[in-house]
């Protein structure tokens, strides 16, 4: 009788196991053009790399209301879904997942690491999903994310739709012509163009890892090249890759793991980082530099070695070390990577 009953129990307990879906939100009072940017989003689902991991357990076909996600009393809609949330800085879910990096003002867009602006600016971050990692959830079952695109006007909301959608980008600044920075900044960045041009060689398949996602280097970034090298890059790009299973570990023994994985600005699992200096000898000159700032070995033309811990935990077992770290030079690019393999990347 003990072991049926505990047989329903875990019967009872699996069927309720929550379901992971992707839902695009905003807010019933967003400008026309807003709402046609997430409809747009939402009709992109298929074929976009990072929509279709997103989609892959289910997704909605409709827009959803942030207004009323955000007025649920329970949680789980918002923690248990991935969350593409379009609109400006007063649509109540982007308010409630916002990290605070930008603030809109009258006159004034602020985002850290690329400083104060006027004109049509358009603005996009990302995270592990808040809602999942708050207290109203006891036991995270897998990882979800925020993808939040926003902007100072509509028009800057409809620009970083359109690189989400056309570029991936999932972290940075887009700006239309005529923007200004109002007041000058120590960490002062410019913005992206509309049509700006990631590098077009970097692969969108590496043995099991597809590219998913694109983050532009805000300034502090630059400056921490120049302090190990003595150069600043003319450009910098993370891009990210994922690999199936990436985000469906369980519980705390797999957050760091899952957040490294993520798509936040600062998380370096599976990802290839690109810089582009001025010319080959500038970045035959810097490779070594980063490569020591890192800790890592020369291997012939590459250096070698691993990422520091992450603090308070383990990732992947190791106790010592968050994975691999690899750099090398190839032409006016220096190329660092977190990804197990360099197969197919150029030497």
């Amino acid at each position: 009788m003990r072991t049926l009953t505990l047989a329903i129990a875990c019967a009872a307990a699996l069927s309720a196991a929550p379901h992971r879906g992707l839902l695009v939100c905003v807010s019933d009072s967003a400008p026309a053009a807003v709402r046609t940017a997430a409809k747009s989003i939402v009709e992109a689902i298929p074929q976009h790399p990072l929509l279709a991991v997103f989609a892959k357990d289910g997704a909605s076909a409709t827009v959803c209301s942030s207004e009323q996600l955000a007025a649920q009393k329970t949680a789980d809609q918002r923690a248990y879904n991935h969350l593409i949330l379009i609109g400006l800085p007063s649509d109540p879910m982007i308010v409630a997942a916002s990290q605070r990096e930008a603030r809109s003002a009258p006159n004034d867009f602020y985002v850290f690491g690329f400083g104060h602006f006027t004109g049509d600016i358009g603005y996009i971050e990302s995270d592990r999903n808040p809602f999942l990692h708050g207290a109203a959830i006891p036991l995270a079952p897998f990882e979800t994310e925020v993808v939040t695109i926003t902007g100072n006007t509509p028009s800057g909301v409809v620009l970083a739709a359109n690189a989400f959608l056309q570029q991936a980008l999932v972290n940075g600044v887009i700006a239309a012509d005529g923007w200004k920075h109002p007041t000058p900044n120590l960490l002062d960045r410019d913005p992206l163009a509309p049509n700006f041009q990631p590098p077009t060689w970097v692969p969108a398949k590496l043995g099991d890892y597809r590219k998913i996602a694109l983050t532009q280097a805000a300034e502090d970034e630059y400056r921490g090249v120049l302090a190990d090298t003595g150069v600043e890059p003319r450009e910098i790009w993370r891009t990210k890759y994922y690999r199936d299973g990436a985000w469906d570990g369980e519980g705390e023994v797999h957050a760091l793991t899952e957040y490294s994985y993520g798509l936040h600005r600062r998380a370096y699992g599976n990802t290839l980082w690109t810089a582009r200096f001025s010319s080959v000898a500038e970045a035959r000159t810097a490779a070594p530099k980063i490569a020591a700032a890192a800790n890592l070995q020369a291997k012939g033309e590459i250096w070698t070695g691993k990422q520091p811990p992450y603090a308070g935990g383990t990732v992947q077992g190791d106790s010592d070390s968050a994975g691999p770290l690899t750099v090398w030079q190839s032409k006016e690019w220096v190329i660092m990577t977190t990804l197990p393999d360099v197969t197919g990347l150029p030497q």
